[in-house]
C-alpha cells in the first residue's frame, strides 16, 4: 500500500538553502551556505513559486480570517501582534505584510479564544447558515473541519480559480486524503505550522542513557532498528524505584513515560496500521486489519506493563493535558524515554531541562517495515472557505490562500524549521537529522481526520491500553461494521449529495 510522505519535497527545498544547524540560540547567526545571517525574513529562492498573475489587485479589500486562538497550541499561527525579534514571530508577520502588499488587501485577523475544537467551525457554520457574509477564511481544528465540511458548510477548493494542489507549499498526502471526486473542502500546507507541532516523537535523556551505560539511540533509528521490542527491552535497565514499592511521580526514575490517551493514537501511523485509503479508481475504501492491530497492541501492552513497573502511564486528563504532564516530569528527569508532541519540546521547561535530550520517531512496529511514519494530532489546523463566499470574491479568497501558502514555504517554514525544529529543540547535529526523519515521515489516514464518521474508530487502541485487554478482534468487528456504514453514509453518501446539489 503507498504511504505519502507529504514534507519530502519541502525539505529537499529546505536542504538545498539551509545546511544542518548546530546548537544556537536565538540571538546567534545561523549559518546558511556560505555566508551568516540573522534575516530569517528575507525571501528565500526555493526554486518554488505560485503562478498568480501579477496583475491581480484587489483594491483593498478586507479579508477576514478566523482562527483558533489557543495559547501554545495555535496562537500565532495565523497573524501576530507585530515584530519582536522572534525569527518565527517576524516570518509570520512579514509574510502577511507581503500578501497585503502584494494583492493590495488587508487582513481582518479574528482570534477566537474559546479553546473548544469544534468553536470555530460551529460559528462558521452558523453565518453560513444566516446567509450572512462575516467570514472569508477559517482556520480551524482538523478533525471538526471533516464533518463540517460533509455538511456543505465550505466551498469547494478544487472548483476555485488561483489554488494550485499540486505545489509542494500545500500538504499532498492531505490533498490525497481529502479529496474525493474532484471535490475537497479544506486544505493545509505551508501557512500552518501545526504540520510540523503537532506531530508525536520520541525523546531520551542523555543523562540518564550515559549513566546506564546505553549508546544514545541515533544509530539504531538510521539502522532500521528502532522498533517496539528495541524500546521494550530498554525500559526496565532505567527503572528505580525510590523505595515506598509503587509508581508515583515524584521518587521513582523510570524507562518510559507516556499516557493511554492521545498518545496511543501514534502507533496507528508508526506502526503501519492503516484505516481508510484509496484504490486504484480513487475511491475510498476501508483497509483496517484486525490482526495487525492485535499484533501491534500486544507489543504496546508489553511495552506499559510488561517491564516491571518501569513504563509510567500518566492518567488521561480533559484537553490532553496529561502530554504537559509527562512533559514535566521527563524534563524533571524522572524518565528515560517519553512520547510527546513537538509543541511539547518548546517550552521553557524542556528548553531549560538540566540533562540534554535527544529527539527521534516513533518506533517501529518491526525491522521489516519499510520506514517511519508518524502521526499529527488530529487537532492540525486546516483552511476552510465558507459557501457564503463565491463568484469573484471566491477567486479573490482563493489568490490569497495561494500567496499565504507560497510565501509561507519561504519564509516561514524555514524559520520555524531551522531556528525551532533543528535549532532550538534539536539539540544536537543528530537530533537535526531526526527531525528530518520524522517530518518526513508525517502520514495523513482519512479514518482518523473523519474520526466522528467512524465513531472514533482510533479511540479503540486506546480502551485496549486502558484496560490492559488485547480484545482488538472481537472490538473491532463490530467497529468495523458501523466503520463502513460510516464511509458508505457520512462520508461518501454526503459528498455525492453535495455533488448533485452543485450547478451543472
Amino acid at each position: 500500500m503507498k504511504k505519502t510522505r507529504f514534507l519530502s519535497a519541502l525539505l529537499a527545498a529546505l536542504m538545498l538553502v539551509a545546511p544542518l544547524a548546530s546548537c544556537a540560540n536565538g540571538d546567534d547567526p545561523v549559518e546558511t551556505g556560505d555566508k551568516v545571517t540573522n534575516d530569517t525574513n528575507s525571501e528565500e529562492d526555493t526554486g518554488v513559486h505560485d503562478d498568480l498573475p501579477s496583475s491581480l489587485d484587489y483594491d483593498k479589500a478586507k479579508i477576514t480570517i478566523i482562527s483558533r486562538d489557543l495559547e501554545g497550541w495555535t496562537r500565532g499561527e495565523i497573524s501576530v501582534d507585530g515584530i519582536t525579534s522572534e525569527p518565527v514571530n517576524d516570518a509570520i508577520f512579514e509574510r502577511n505584510r507581503m500578501v497585503e502588499s502584494r494583492l493590495n488587501i488587508t487582513f481582518n485577523s479574528i482570534l477566537d479564544p474559546d479553546a473548544g475544537s469544534g468553536t470555530v467551525p460551529s460559528k462558521v457554520a452558523k453565518a453560513v447558515k444566516a446567509g450572512t457574509n462575516e467570514y472569508d477564511i477559517m482556520a480551524a481544528c482538523a478533525y471538526t473541519t471533516a464533518p463540517e465540511s460533509l455538511k456543505g458548510t465550505f466551498a469547494n477548493l478544487r472548483n476555485t480559480e488561483y489554488l494550485d494542489f499540486d505545489k509542494p507549499y500545500w500538504t499532498q498526502g492531505y490533498n490525497e486524503a481529502m479529496e474525493y471526486d474532484g471535490m475537497q473542502f479544506s486544505a493545509t500546507g505551508s501557512m500552518l505550522l501545526s504540520i510540523y507541532r503537532f506531530a508525536f516523537v520520541t525523546v531520551f535523556n542523555k543523562d540518564l542513557f550515559t549513566n546506564a551505560n546505553q549508546p544514545f539511540l541515533y544509530d539504531t533509528v538510521e539502522e532500521g532498528a528502532w522498533t517496539l521490542d528495541k524500546q521494550i527491552s530498554l525500559v526496565p535497565l532505567f527503572h528505580k524505584d525510590n523505595g515506598n514499592g509503587i509508581q508515583d511521580e515524584t521518587g521513582d526514575t523510570y524507562g518510559f513515560i507516556s499516557s493511554r490517551l492521545i498518545s496511543t493514537d501514534a502507533y496507528w501511523s508508526s506502526c503501519q496500521v492503516d484505516i481508510v485509503t484509496k484504490n486504484t479508481d480513487g475511491e475510498l475504501v476501508l483497509v483496517f486489519d484486525s490482526g495487525k492491530l492485535y499484533d501491534v497492541a500486544e507489543k504496546v501492552l508489553q511495552l506499559y506493563y510488561g517491564t516491571d513497573d518501569g513504563t509510567y502511564s500518566m492518567p488521561s486528563k480533559a484537553g490532553d493535558a496529561e502530554q504537559a504532564d509527562i512533559r514535566k516530569m521527563f524534563s524533571n528527569n524522572l524518565g528515560a524515554m517519553a512520547t510527546l508532541r513537538i509543541m511539547e519540546l518548546e517550552n521553557s521547561e524542556m528548553r531549560n531541562m538540566e540533562s540534554e535530550y535527544g529527539v527521534i520517531p516513533m518506533p517501529k512496529f518491526d525491522e521489516k517495515q519499510d520506514g517511519y511514519y508518524t502521526l499529527l494530532h488530529d487537532q492540525f489546523t486546516v483552511v476552510a472557505v465558507p459557501t457564503t463566499v463565491k463568484g469573484e470574491r471566491l477567486d479573490m479568497v482563493s489568490a490569497v490562500l495561494e500567496a499565504l501558502s507560497s510565501v509561507s514555504y519561504k519564509i516561514v517554514k524555514p524559520a520555524y524549521y531551522e531556528e525551532t525544529l533543528r535549532t532550538k529543540i534539536a539539540k544536537d547535529p543528530q537530533s537535526a537529522q531526526m527531525m528530518d526523519i520524522i517530518t518526513e515521515g508525517i502520514f495523513i489516514d482519512a479514518g482518523i481526520i473523519y474520526t466522528d464518521a467512524f465513531d472514533s474508530f482510533q479511540n479503540g487502541l486506546r480502551d485496549i491500553v486502558g484496560n490492559k485487554n488485547n480484545d482488538a478482534v472481537s472490538r473491532f468487528k463490530t467497529k468495523l461494521v458501523i466503520a463502513e456504514k460510516g464511509l458508505k453514509r457520512k462520508i461518501v453518501g454526503m459528498f455525492e449529495k453535495i455533488a448533485s446539489q452543485q450547478p451543472q
